[in-house]
């Protein structure tokens, strides 16, 4: 891990380091995602099974594009424990959740009745990975909040394999999905956005995915809606000499297995302390079965920030915008009033960023690469609009017309003035 200190010359060295790892996709797979979106555009499921071949390499037909879960024999056995610790995590997303819903606002002004009105998005697709692993957990990140808002039709998503996880199989049962599909990649962006034989589109897609996918959802943008194009993952984490290190190692660990392009960054104001951390991550990772991830990602991305007061992490983490946000320190209550840029922030040295992954009942879909700055995590509105009501009768119209007349007017939109004009009796 790099080791900076924060000194005048410090975000211009840290500016550096995030641009490096923050980098826009390459060309050619712009390139290539565009000539992807074409083709299925064009030929529909004919290039969903061409690609299957040769990204995926599976052989489907057109009838294996949609799965019918109903007569998939699982192969491998899956564990009641486990799978009950994914329905009490289902349980635990659902009530927290269910808190976000929001609520209709009715305004009575100059006799005129004003309405701010939520409905859910008609259609939805929840892109779930299956190439190098699978993660279930994202699967119910997100389509709690999309059953919750009141969806009407929840499509899912996921990569073609010889070999389905039995978890999916089971969760997509769980979460009442019915309409799965086989196809993963720019591809299956695509038909999502514009629908195929088989496929339906959808108003706005949801997921993680590699860069292909993420490259598809940001050319499609506005064609579609999206929820976030997502970076490779991060977590910023604030410690002291007071803090246990092998705690504050294993939650640099935690971010840094993801990938090779996974940052962790460690905020500290003792440097034998930040030694005791590299120690103890010496230690924790030789037993790792991602090891050569975890030390590929420390290497081109772990930070260790030495500064000479704790308090300067709060101006460190709010030019970063950290995806994740660890606050082991125990007077972390007054630091939070100042930190305003963080996806997902946890507090204390028990408050294990890994909760909020899997069970506490959070989302863990938050914003990377310094979108914390301007956006918020996935939630319940991510799946809902909002529509504006305006009921006016003649006593409102007669309260307000001469002000909108002038105002039209001054911007030279006769047509607008006339509007209201012509309703004026003599």
């Amino acid at each position: 891990m790099k080791i900076i200190k924060f000194n005048k010359n410090f975000y211009k060295q840290l500016q550096t380091i995030i641009e490096k790892r923050n980098s826009l996709s390459s060309k050619s797979i712009q390139i290539d995602v565009k000539k992807i979106i074409n083709n299925v555009k064009k030929n529909g499921d004919k290039s969903l099974i061409k690609y299957a071949a040769k990204f995926d390499r599976v052989k489907i037909s057109k009838n294996d594009l949609s799965l019918d879960l109903s007569k998939i024999k699982i192969q491998s056995k899956v564990e009641p424990q486990i799978f009950n610790s994914f329905k009490k995590a289902i349980k635990n997303i659902s009530s927290f959740h269910k808190k976000q819903l929001p609520k209709n606002i009715i305004f009575n002004n100059n006799s005129a009745t004003l309405k701010s009105v939520w409905k859910p998005i008609d259609s939805v697709g929840l892109y779930v990975p299956g190439g190098k692993a699978f993660y279930p957990s994202s699967l119910i990140m997100n389509a709690v909040p999309a059953i919750i808002a009141g969806v009407k039709r929840i499509v899912c998503i996921t990569p073609p394999t010889k070999s389905i996880n039995p978890y999916f199989i089971k969760l997509i049962k769980e979460l009442g999905i019915k309409e799965t599909y086989f196809i993963g990649g720019a591809q299956a962006i695509s038909a999502l956005t514009f629908g195929t034989q088989s496929i339906k589109p959808v108003n706005k897609i949801f997921g993680p995915g590699n860069a292909y996918v993420a490259e598809a959802k940001k050319q499609l943008y506005g064609k579609i809606g999206i929820d976030l194009l997502a970076g490779p993952s991060e977590i910023i984490v604030v410690a002291n000499n007071k803090n246990n290190p092998d705690w504050v190692a294993s939650d640099l660990i935690a971010q840094a297995e993801h990938d090779e392009n996974a940052q962790s960054i460690l905020i500290i104001d003792d440097k034998n302390f930040a030694t005791k951390v590299l120690n103890s991550i010496k230690k924790i990772k030789k037993d790792l079965p991602k090891k050569k991830i975890v030390e590929k990602s420390f290497k081109n991305n772990g930070i260790i920030v030495l500064v000479d007061n704790i308090e300067l992490a709060t101006e460190i983490i709010n030019f970063i915008a950290p995806e994740h946000l660890h606050l082991h320190i125990s007077n972390y209550k007054k630091l939070l009033p100042k930190i305003n840029n963080a996806g997902g922030i946890f507090l204390g040295e028990y408050s294990v960023e890994a909760f909020g992954d899997y069970i506490v009942g959070t989302n863990h879909v938050l914003p990377t690469s310094g979108a914390a700055k301007f956006s918020s995590g996935l939630g319940v509105l991510d799946f809902m609009k909002r529509s504006s009501i305006v009921e006016m009768n003649q006593k409102s119209y007669n309260i307000l017309s001469e002000d909108a007349q002038k105002m039209s007017g001054l911007e030279g939109l006769s047509g607008h003035k006339l509007s209201v004009k012509i309703r004026q009796k003599k």
